[in-house]
């Protein structure tokens, strides 16, 4: 009976920490319907030319300082959470990042 307890005993932590465990939810390709409906609001919002001139600000101040990524290095929520501070550091209006978002988030990966 003893050993039936502690085979139990040893055996129920690992059970509750496996099902506790954070399970893996395989991500998907497909753009989220977040990210079309951004990609759908920077086309509506600035015209082909504005969008064109935030890559050509992306592609002149950014490569100053680092290498070059590219918009489909990354989601645009990760994209959200480092242009604001890129575009401080490279001392951009507030006009040229606003380009500058507009050409990444339509060119992200979703």
């Amino acid at each position: 009976m003893k050993k039936i307890l502690v085979l139990a005993a040893m055996c129920a932590p690992i059970i509750l920490f496996t099902q506790c465990a954070p399970k893996h939810v395989p991500k998907s390709d497909k753009p989220t319907s977040t990210t079309a409906n951004e990609v759908t609001e920077m086309k509506a919002k600035y015209t082909e030319t504005q969008i064109a001139e935030g890559k050509a600000i992306f592609v002149g101040y950014c490569q100053k300082c680092h290498q070059l990524y590219q918009p489909t290095d990354f989601s645009v929520k990760k994209w959200d959470k480092i242009l604001p501070e890129m575009s401080q550091k490279a001392e951009l209006s507030a006009e040229q990042a606003a380009k500058v978002r507009a050409w990444v988030v339509v060119n992200a990966k979703p």
